[in-house]
């Protein structure tokens, strides 16, 4: 039987406090025994009831040197992924990474070189390939229920991001093709069964928000046997957070949505603050709505943590590694010179 992980999270925010936290707090391999923050460890540690905390300018490297801790998990500002990778490995801790891995491929690369250098685990922590009806999709295309895989349609929109740091470029990467095109790329991919794409043609553009980078974008993978993946992403769209997902192929099709179709809907005309927490990039919480239940277990969170737990209490390779990471940054970094150049780019080994 494995023994539990011993878990060091870094960061204390959104992704940490409404995803992360409440799946490890489910799950029997979990034990979460520190946090590092420069701020709000204390107050993160109290909620979570975690023993250690660490704060200030170096709260990272001393959680990265503490002899209990077995995995590091970053949830922090894209800008300090690398770093923070780098200083886990050097201490032999396994790392999970949030999405995307890196601001571009050049930063990602290095960071798929000290996991490999320093041979510890590492886990790419891209939800949405981890939802349970994307698994199932990925199953029924493996079996052949819908035949050959002609087109896949993923697209993932709110109205935009929750904190500042998204709004920078020189911080986050990108704009919205970094935050939300990072899941799209890699639910095509896992459904293409991670073939790579032969080309990539996209658009993007700043249409609503005064912001340095593009608040939407579409990206096309086009794969060398004809088959399409379609990628659009938006933080100008209005109505809560929206994922969606069609397939289609020679003898059928899956559509999935399960943002919008949740099983329950509520209708409010109550004080705002009487209906509470809805859904992730809610506009209101008045009117018609779809709330959430379980958003870490509905959004493949808890199935992803669960994944990368048992591979390390195994000592197993992910299904999502670095390596996933470092080739979605590519292709952002693909999509971004088709782009300007306005026209397909050819995809580079």
């Amino acid at each position: 039987m494995p023994q539990n992980v011993n878990v060091g999270i870094v960061g204390t925010g959104f992704v940490q406090n409404t995803f992360h936290m409440p799946a490890y707090a489910e799950l029997r391999l979990a034990n979460v025994v520190a946090v590092a923050s420069r701020e709000n460890a204390e107050e993160f540690a109290r909620r979570w009831s975690i023993k250690r905390f660490y704060d200030g300018d170096e709260a990272i490297e001393r959680l990265c040197r503490d002899p209990d801790v077995d995995v590091v998990d970053i949830g922090i500002p894209n800008n300090l992924h690398l770093q923070t990778i780098i200083t886990a490995a050097e201490n032999h801790k396994h790392v999970i990474c949030e999405k995307p891995l890196a601001r571009s491929g050049v930063e990602a690369k290095k960071a798929l070189d000290a996991v490999k250098r320093y041979g510890v685990l590492n886990f790419y922590a891209e939800n949405q390939v981890f939802i349970p009806q994307i698994t199932r999709a990925f199953e029924f295309i493996r079996s052949g229920a819908i035949g050959k895989l002609t087109w896949i349609r993923a697209r993932e929109a709110h109205s935009g991001p929750h904190s500042k740091w998204f709004w920078d470029p020189t911080v986050a990467g990108g704009g919205v093709l970094s935050d939300m095109g990072c899941h799209t790329i890699e639910v095509v991919r896992y459904l293409a069964n991670k073939r790579r794409p032969a080309a990539v043609a996209a658009w993007t553009a700043t249409l609503v928000h005064e912001t340095k980078a593009e608040d939407n974008s579409l990206v096309l993978l086009k794969f060398e046997e004809g088959s399409l993946g379609q990628c659009e992403n938006s933080w100008s769209a209005k109505g809560g957070f929206d994922v969606r997902l069609e397939v289609y192929g020679s003898d059928g099709a899956i559509f999935i949505d399960p943002t919008r179709e949740t099983g329950i809907r509520l209708f409010t005309a109550a004080p705002e603050d009487r209906a509470g927490y809805i859904v992730e990039k809610a506009d209101v919480t008045r009117g018609w709505m779809f709330p959430t239940w379980r958003e870490f277990e509905t959004g493949g969170y808890m199935y992803e943590l669960q994944h990368f737990l048992e591979c390390i209490a195994m000592n197993q390779t992910s299904r999502e590694t670095f390596r996933d990471g470092y080739v979605v940054n590519q292709l952002m970094d693909t999509a971004y010179e088709a782009s300007r150049e306005k026209k397909w780019i050819t995809v580079q080994d």
